[in-house]
Protein backbone atom coordinates (compact mmCIF):
# COMPACT_ATOMS: atom_id res chain seq x y z
CA UNK A 1 0.00 0.00 0.00
CA UNK A 2 1.19 3.65 -1.44
CA UNK A 3 -0.22 6.41 1.17
CA UNK A 4 -0.05 10.08 0.14
CA UNK A 5 0.04 12.04 2.87
CA UNK A 6 1.88 15.59 3.76
CA UNK A 7 1.10 14.30 7.89
CA UNK A 8 2.76 11.15 7.77
CA UNK A 9 6.20 11.56 8.79
CA UNK A 10 7.39 8.11 10.22
CA UNK A 11 10.77 9.23 11.99
CA UNK A 12 8.77 11.91 13.64
CA UNK A 13 6.41 10.02 14.95
CA UNK A 14 9.01 6.87 16.14
CA UNK A 15 10.46 9.65 18.28
CA UNK A 16 7.50 11.74 19.27
CA UNK A 17 7.47 10.11 22.73
CA UNK A 18 3.67 8.71 22.41
CA UNK A 19 5.23 5.02 21.51
CA UNK A 20 8.37 3.07 22.21
CA UNK A 21 7.87 -0.05 20.39
CA UNK A 22 8.92 0.97 16.72
CA UNK A 23 12.10 -0.34 15.64
CA UNK A 24 14.12 1.34 12.61
CA UNK A 25 15.98 -1.80 10.84
CA UNK A 26 16.86 0.47 7.50
CA UNK A 27 16.89 3.76 5.23
CA UNK A 28 13.81 4.92 6.43
CA UNK A 29 12.26 1.60 7.15
CA UNK A 30 10.37 0.67 10.49
CA UNK A 31 9.07 -2.22 12.12
CA UNK A 32 5.77 -1.10 13.70
CA UNK A 33 4.72 -3.65 16.85
CA UNK A 34 1.51 -2.59 17.20
CA UNK A 35 -2.32 -4.07 17.78
CA UNK A 36 -1.03 -7.63 17.67
CA UNK A 37 0.78 -7.33 14.63
CA UNK A 38 3.71 -6.64 13.33
CA UNK A 39 3.74 -3.84 10.33
CA UNK A 40 6.51 -2.90 7.93
CA UNK A 41 6.59 0.18 6.38
CA UNK A 42 9.52 2.66 4.68
CA UNK A 43 9.18 6.40 4.26
CA UNK A 44 9.66 6.76 0.38
CA UNK A 45 9.48 10.46 0.11
CA UNK A 46 8.27 13.29 2.51
CA UNK A 47 4.67 12.98 1.20
CA UNK A 48 4.89 9.29 0.46
CA UNK A 49 4.54 6.11 2.83
CA UNK A 50 4.49 2.70 1.84
CA UNK A 51 3.07 -0.08 4.01
CA UNK A 52 3.43 -3.90 3.50
CA UNK A 53 -0.12 -4.92 3.75
CA UNK A 54 -3.49 -5.24 2.04
CA UNK A 55 -6.08 -2.54 1.57
CA UNK A 56 -8.78 -4.66 3.68
CA UNK A 57 -5.77 -4.56 6.49
CA UNK A 58 -5.16 -1.26 5.81
CA UNK A 59 -8.58 0.02 5.94
CA UNK A 60 -9.80 -2.46 8.92
CA UNK A 61 -6.26 -1.88 11.00
CA UNK A 62 -3.96 0.75 10.06
CA UNK A 63 -5.61 4.01 8.44
CA UNK A 64 -7.43 4.11 12.24
CA UNK A 65 -4.23 3.75 14.11
CA UNK A 66 -2.18 6.63 12.05
CA UNK A 67 -5.61 8.76 12.67
CA UNK A 68 -5.47 9.17 8.91
CA UNK A 69 -9.44 9.70 9.46
CA UNK A 70 -8.81 12.91 11.02
CA UNK A 71 -8.16 16.31 9.09
CA UNK A 72 -4.47 17.61 10.44
CA UNK A 73 -4.79 20.54 7.59
CA UNK A 74 -8.29 21.88 9.71
CA UNK A 75 -6.77 21.81 12.87
CA UNK A 76 -3.90 23.31 11.82
CA UNK A 77 -6.49 26.03 10.63
CA UNK A 78 -7.94 26.55 13.52
CA UNK A 79 -4.56 27.57 15.54
CA UNK A 80 -5.25 31.79 16.58
CA UNK A 81 -2.58 33.09 13.91
CA UNK A 82 -1.62 35.42 16.76
CA UNK A 83 -0.06 32.81 18.75
CA UNK A 84 3.49 32.42 17.28
CA UNK A 85 5.18 29.69 19.15
CA UNK A 86 1.89 27.37 18.08
CA UNK A 87 1.95 28.53 14.65
CA UNK A 88 6.07 27.79 14.48
CA UNK A 89 5.38 24.12 16.41
CA UNK A 90 2.77 23.24 13.76
CA UNK A 91 5.34 23.77 11.29
CA UNK A 92 8.01 22.47 12.71
CA UNK A 93 6.09 19.11 13.75
CA UNK A 94 4.36 18.43 10.12
CA UNK A 95 3.85 14.73 9.47
CA UNK A 96 3.16 13.74 13.17
CA UNK A 97 0.41 12.50 13.85
CA UNK A 98 -1.01 11.31 17.73
CA UNK A 99 -1.14 7.17 17.01
CA UNK A 100 -4.83 5.21 18.09
CA UNK A 101 -2.81 2.60 20.32
CA UNK A 102 -4.06 -0.39 22.26
CA UNK A 103 -5.05 0.50 25.73
CA UNK A 104 -3.50 -2.19 27.08
CA UNK A 105 -0.21 -1.38 26.21
CA UNK A 106 -0.82 2.32 26.50
CA UNK A 107 -1.55 1.88 30.03
CA UNK A 108 2.15 -0.64 30.95
CA UNK A 109 3.82 2.16 28.22
CA UNK A 110 2.92 5.15 30.01
CA UNK A 111 2.93 3.77 33.50
CA UNK A 112 7.15 3.05 32.48
CA UNK A 113 7.10 6.48 31.62
CA UNK A 114 6.54 7.83 35.27
CA UNK A 115 9.86 10.06 36.00
CA UNK A 116 12.32 8.71 33.18
CA UNK A 117 12.98 9.56 29.45
CA UNK A 118 12.26 8.30 26.29
CA UNK A 119 15.19 6.21 26.06
CA UNK A 120 14.76 4.34 29.44
CA UNK A 121 11.19 4.01 28.75
CA UNK A 122 12.31 1.93 25.32
CA UNK A 123 14.69 -0.01 27.10
CA UNK A 124 12.40 -0.91 30.09
CA UNK A 125 10.10 -2.07 27.37
CA UNK A 126 12.53 -3.99 25.42
CA UNK A 127 13.88 -6.06 28.59
CA UNK A 128 9.71 -6.62 29.49
CA UNK A 129 9.53 -7.66 26.44
CA UNK A 130 12.39 -10.17 26.34
CA UNK A 131 11.48 -11.16 29.24
CA UNK A 132 7.75 -12.34 28.55
CA UNK A 133 8.58 -13.96 25.43
CA UNK A 134 6.60 -10.63 23.58
CA UNK A 135 4.70 -7.80 24.56
CA UNK A 136 2.34 -9.15 27.55
CA UNK A 137 -1.18 -9.27 27.66
CA UNK A 138 -2.60 -8.64 31.10
CA UNK A 139 -3.06 -12.20 31.74
CA UNK A 140 0.90 -13.28 30.83
CA UNK A 141 1.87 -10.19 33.24
CA UNK A 142 -0.15 -11.56 36.06
CA UNK A 143 0.59 -14.88 35.38
CA UNK A 144 4.71 -14.34 35.33
CA UNK A 145 4.46 -11.60 38.61
CA UNK A 146 7.04 -9.65 39.81
CA UNK A 147 9.39 -12.23 40.03
CA UNK A 148 10.48 -11.97 36.21
CA UNK A 149 9.59 -8.51 36.27
CA UNK A 150 12.19 -7.45 38.79
CA UNK A 151 15.00 -8.16 36.28
CA UNK A 152 13.68 -5.69 34.18
CA UNK A 153 14.94 -1.98 35.51
CA UNK A 154 11.36 -1.07 36.45
CA UNK A 155 11.72 -0.27 40.32
CA UNK A 156 9.01 0.53 42.15
CA UNK A 157 7.10 0.26 38.79
CA UNK A 158 6.75 -3.35 39.57
CA UNK A 159 3.58 -2.84 41.68
CA UNK A 160 1.80 -0.68 39.78
CA UNK A 161 2.32 -2.59 36.70
CA UNK A 162 1.12 -6.15 38.33
CA UNK A 163 -1.64 -3.89 40.36
CA UNK A 164 -2.89 -2.74 36.90
CA UNK A 165 -2.85 -6.14 35.70
CA UNK A 166 -5.31 -7.54 38.05
CA UNK A 167 -7.67 -4.53 37.23
CA UNK A 168 -7.41 -4.51 33.85
CA UNK A 169 -8.54 -8.43 34.18
CA UNK A 170 -11.38 -7.32 36.44
CA UNK A 171 -12.97 -4.39 34.86
CA UNK A 172 -12.12 -5.60 30.91
CA UNK A 173 -12.46 -1.58 30.22
CA UNK A 174 -12.02 -2.36 26.55
CA UNK A 175 -15.24 -2.86 26.55
CA UNK A 176 -16.72 -0.30 28.13
CA UNK A 177 -13.92 2.70 28.16
CA UNK A 178 -14.15 3.98 24.59
CA UNK A 179 -17.46 5.23 25.09
CA UNK A 180 -16.36 7.06 27.95
CA UNK A 181 -15.99 10.59 27.49
CA UNK A 182 -12.95 12.81 28.26
CA UNK A 183 -13.84 13.64 32.02
CA UNK A 184 -14.99 10.03 32.45
CA UNK A 185 -12.55 8.06 31.16
CA UNK A 186 -9.38 10.39 32.78
CA UNK A 187 -11.36 10.02 36.26
CA UNK A 188 -11.43 5.71 35.55
CA UNK A 189 -7.97 5.34 34.87
CA UNK A 190 -6.86 7.28 37.88
CA UNK A 191 -8.49 4.56 39.93
CA UNK A 192 -5.70 2.60 38.93
CA UNK A 193 -2.60 2.48 41.86
CA UNK A 194 0.14 4.78 40.72
CA UNK A 195 -1.59 6.76 37.28
CA UNK A 196 -2.26 10.09 38.42
CA UNK A 197 -3.23 13.14 36.47
CA UNK A 198 -0.62 12.89 33.59
CA UNK A 199 -0.37 9.37 32.99
CA UNK A 200 -4.18 9.21 32.67
CA UNK A 201 -4.08 12.04 30.33
CA UNK A 202 -1.39 10.19 28.09
CA UNK A 203 -3.22 7.01 28.27
CA UNK A 204 -6.87 8.77 27.14
CA UNK A 205 -4.64 10.49 24.35
CA UNK A 206 -2.89 8.12 22.90
CA UNK A 207 -4.48 4.84 24.25
CA UNK A 208 -8.36 6.03 23.63
CA UNK A 209 -8.02 9.13 20.91
CA UNK A 210 -9.45 11.28 23.33
CA UNK A 211 -7.59 14.60 21.17
CA UNK A 212 -9.07 17.23 23.60
CA UNK A 213 -6.71 15.58 26.17
CA UNK A 214 -3.67 17.25 27.40
CA UNK A 215 -0.98 15.78 28.92
CA UNK A 216 1.68 18.06 31.18
CA UNK A 217 5.24 17.15 32.04
CA UNK A 218 7.67 19.06 32.81
CA UNK A 219 8.45 19.97 28.77
CA UNK A 220 5.03 21.30 28.62
CA UNK A 221 4.72 23.03 31.63
CA UNK A 222 7.66 24.69 30.60
CA UNK A 223 6.08 26.20 27.64
CA UNK A 224 2.80 26.92 29.71
CA UNK A 225 5.20 29.17 31.83
CA UNK A 226 7.42 30.80 29.24
CA UNK A 227 4.51 31.51 26.05
CA UNK A 228 0.77 31.10 27.79
CA UNK A 229 1.15 32.82 31.18
CA UNK A 230 0.99 29.46 33.13
CA UNK A 231 -1.90 28.00 31.33
CA UNK A 232 -2.16 26.74 27.40
CA UNK A 233 -5.78 27.56 26.46
CA UNK A 234 -7.19 24.41 26.08
CA UNK A 235 -10.52 25.48 25.72
CA UNK A 236 -10.41 27.35 22.40
CA UNK A 237 -9.12 24.04 21.29
CA UNK A 238 -11.20 21.15 22.22
CA UNK A 239 -11.28 18.66 19.86
CA UNK A 240 -7.61 18.70 19.01
CA UNK A 241 -5.57 20.36 22.41
CA UNK A 242 -3.81 16.79 22.41
CA UNK A 243 -2.54 16.82 19.16
CA UNK A 244 -0.99 20.43 19.91
CA UNK A 245 0.44 19.72 22.82
CA UNK A 246 2.44 16.70 21.15
CA UNK A 247 3.30 19.29 18.08
CA UNK A 248 4.73 21.99 21.33
CA UNK A 249 6.55 18.89 22.53
CA UNK A 250 8.31 17.60 19.66
CA UNK A 251 8.79 21.55 18.81
CA UNK A 252 10.43 22.01 21.88
CA UNK A 253 13.01 19.27 22.34
CA UNK A 254 13.82 19.30 19.05
CA UNK A 255 14.35 23.05 17.90
CA UNK A 256 18.15 24.59 17.39
CA UNK A 257 19.25 20.85 16.98
CA UNK A 258 20.85 19.34 13.87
Amino acid sequence: MLITSRWLNLAKIARSGQTFRWRAVGDSLYIIPALGRELRARQVDPERVEFACSRVEWSDVWLRYFDLDNDYDAIIASVDPSDAYLTSACEAARGLRVLRQDLWETIVSFICSQNNNIPRITGMLERVCAACGGFPRAERLRELGPGVLSGCGLGYRIEYLVRAADQFISDNPDEFLRDYDYDGARQYLMTYHGIGPKVADCICLYGLGLTGAFPRDVWVKRIERQYYGGAFPVERYPNSAGILQLFMFWYERTRDKP
